[in-house]
């Protein structure tokens, strides 16, 4: 088994970019041809192009043949030799404010390590659960605070914060890497952030692109309480099952985890109080997790009084996501701790950043930009337009607009997915002459669900950084979950749209 594993590894090498030369000597079509006039490019470096870019990229990501950073450079670098993107552009997103939120959950980590705080939260979380089932504990370690804590608006922040928490937790019941529970921790942890972004309008870009494409093409503005009717049942509905899923599919080693409740509140209790180092770092987790909820809170606010919009407008430019994140950065090296700092700039920049996650969130930014510009994001939505006919039912419309949505959100960022996919979905709508509302909701929808690799959400990037899960294991969980999320918004979607519609008096 050993010596195939080693084969198929070295095959892929050659695959990948075999994949990529066989792309471009593709003859052209009118298809490929009205997809790279739409977007002012050649047919050679049309969608052609960015389909061998995707496929070179993937089989080099899926099979491991490098590290997942280093394969991340292919579209950086194919990208931008031809023309595509100009060099600083796609090298860019390696320091996005996305990136500065993940870096800083590394921190966090290593801080909650070093001060002895990861032990003791650990320990808190363990006997808080109440059980030794692997499952439920991990419900509520891993699942159901980083689901909550996507009110922060931001699965990568919510993520990056029990993250060290889940790591700690394993630690300390003896599950090191290597070890199957291990692994359907973390995958648990990245499925219910991912689940998560759909609970609020605000809890991810994708949402508010839906809100701002409805707006402009129908007038109607889709409020906070709106959302509740059509988004957050798949939200919860994700986190039960994705949660259920890990586990039957990573099977944890053992049926009973080591220590019992009551032994670990005991161990809890020698710890003693918290030390100055303790305290100074979850201070300030707080004072972040406080920057990173005020916006959003604002913003929610903002949607039923109307006063509180310019407030919420400058509090979104003034502190971002990636702000706090920043100053975690900041103050860390800054702030003394008896004869020590909290945290030396050297200790954040080699022991607790994962920079092989940097480059692989970075290069998967990249290559969803360029397939933008290469026209490939166009070629699907006009390969679609030709399958649906010139008069497609409103159930058609919601389907198909939402395939485009979850199939781009493969390769591209959920953002940049939602970004083409929902005004495709307008302009369908509207050219079939059915209300754009519902197709323009399930495309955004649709665009959050895809979690099978760590380039798909920051969340499983995240996970994928703890070094517990193999890429096999992430996919064979992801492409059941997202399978079965995707099925349900087609058959549930519509008829929650409709009702939600027909509530508001707009059919």
């Amino acid at each position: 088994m050993e010596n195939t594993g080693l084969s198929i590894k070295k095959l892929s090498f050659y695959l990948g970019p075999l994949l990529f030369l066989i792309c471009l000597i593709l003859p052209s079509n009118t298809t490929l041809n009205e997809a790279a006039n739409a977007v002012g490019v050649s047919p050679f470096l049309g969608p052609k192009y960015g389909l061998g870019v995707l496929l070179w990229t993937a089989v080099w990501w899926i099979f491991e043949t490098t590290s997942l950073g280093l394969a991340a450079l292919v579209p950086i670098i194919l990208f931008s030799i031809s023309g595509i993107m100009p060099w600083k552009e796609s090298i860019a997103p390696i320091m996005d404010p996305l990136i500065i939120v993940i870096i800083s959950g590394f921190v966090f980590a290593k801080a909650f390590q070093k001060w002895g705080l990861d032990k003791r939260v650990a320990l808190t979380l363990s006997s808080i659960s109440r059980t030794r089932n692997p499952a439920i504990a991990g419900f509520f370690v891993a699942s159901l605070p980083v689901f909550l804590l996507t009110l922060t608006g931001s699965m990568t922040a919510a993520t990056s914060i029990v993250y060290g928490f889940v790591i700690a937790f394993l630690t300390r019941q003896g599950f090191h890497k290597g070890s199957k529970y291990g692994t359907g921790s973390l995958l648990a942890l990245g499925q219910a952030a991912t689940s998560g972004s759909l609970l609020f309008l605000t809890s991810t870009t994708t949402n508010l692109i839906a809100k701002k494409v409805i707006s402009e093409t129908t007038g109607f503005e889709l409020t906070f309480f709106d959302w509740f009717y059509v988004g957050t049942f798949h939200a919860v509905f994700g986190l039960f099952l994705t949660w259920y899923l890990v586990y039957k599919i990573i099977k944890p080693e053992t049926s009973s985890l080591p220590f019992e409740p009551s032994t670990l509140k005991k161990e809890l209790a020698e710890l003693g109080p918290m030390n100055r180092g303790e305290k100074l770092t979850i201070s300030i987790l707080f004072l972040t997790l406080l920057l990173w909820l005020i916006p959003g809170i604002v913003t929610n606010l903002a949607l039923v009084i109307p006063d509180l919009e310019s407030l919420s407008l400058i509090l979104i430019k003034i502190v971002p996501e990636a702000a706090p994140a920043t100053l975690v950065l900041f103050i860390f090296p800054l702030i003394k701790n008896e004869d020590d700092v909290l945290l030396k700039w050297d200790e954040m920049l080699y022991n607790s950043i994962n920079w092989d996650i940097v480059f692989l969130v970075g290069g998967g930014i990249t290559l969803g930009t360029g397939l933008m510009r290469s026209g490939f994001s166009q070629w699907i939505g006009i390969l679609f337009r030709n399958v649906i006919g010139p008069t497609p039912n409103e159930y058609m419309i919601f389907a198909v607009s939402s395939l485009i949505g979850f199939l781009l959100s493969y390769p591209a960022s959920n953002t940049g997915a939602a970004s083409v996919a929902c005004p495709l979905a307008a302009s369908l709508s509207i050219a079939a002459g059915i209300n754009p509302i519902g197709p323009i909701l399930g495309t955004a929808i649709a665009t959050t669900i895809p979690s099978t690799l760590p380039s798909t959400t920051p969340a499983m990037a995240i996970a994928y950084s703890s070094g517990y899960i193999k890429i096999k294991d992430m996919v064979k969980v992801g492409l059941v979950a997202d399978i079965i999320r995707f099925i349900v918004l087609i058959i549930v979607g519509p008829t929650l749209v409709n009702w939600f519609l027909s509530l508001r008096g707009l059919i």
